[in-house]
């Protein structure tokens, strides 16, 4: 197989399924519902909300968020794509007490070098991650904008609770809007696969 033709089956499925998150995977979660770390970014230029009820209590939930994390207990969600582009991180499917102890103004790593701070943490309810106080390569146009990541429990039974992601961009530049606009049919697919991972996760 020549080296062009190698790349037409990702190109074709990375194609089809842009069309497919773009088509299916909207936000499902109410935009208008204050939550917190909203008011981190008041004037956010581009929000998006997605919700999930999980078939657990909001305590076995909790010590999922807790870990997330690059070099953590990952993200929940499509791992084989990241570690395509070199980006090697793999999900854990337990939960490890050693990645238990997160506080407000610890760092949360998304790929080697680049990490959100904790911005607001409330045991069993919220946790709200930031670029403020976060890191990422210098020049980095892809990083160019102020963004919260807000994860929010509310319980909805004795065992069962629900689960609010929020994501709140404020850009600083006309290619960072660009950007954040370009790769959000694929920040929706991650979401969707961790709200799935979540489910599947915590499900009795």
């Amino acid at each position: 197989m020549s080296e062009r033709s190698r790349w037409i089956v990702p190109i074709a499925l990375g194609a089809a399924g842009v069309a497919y998150v773009n088509g299916r995977l909207r936000p499902r979660g109410d935009a208008a519902e204050p939550l917190p770390g909203d008011e981190l970014l008041p004037d956010a230029e581009i929000v998006e909300t997605h919700e999930t009820v999980l078939r657990a209590p909001v305590a076995d939930v909790w010590p999922w968020l807790v870990q997330m994390g690059y070099g953590r207990g990952g993200f929940y969600s499509f791992d084989a794509p990241c570690q395509l582009v070199g980006v090697g991180i793999s999900s854990t499917d337990a939960i490890n007490p050693a990645w238990q102890n997160l506080t407000e103004g610890d760092s949360v790593d998304l790929a080697e070098s680049i990490s959100l701070a904790v911005a607001r943490l409330e045991p069993e309810h919220c946790l709200v991650l930031s670029t403020e106080g976060g890191s990422a390569p210098a020049g980095d146009v892809a990083m160019d904008f102020d963004f919260t990541w807000a994860f929010v429990l509310a319980p909805t039974g004795l065992h069962a609770c629900r689960l609010t992601v929020r994501e709140r961009y404020v850009p600083h530049t006309i290619a960072a809007r660009r950007m954040v606009r370009f790769i959000r049919p694929v920040a929706r697919l991650m979401t969707h696969g961790m709200l799935h991972g979540l489910r599947r996760r915590t499900r009795g």
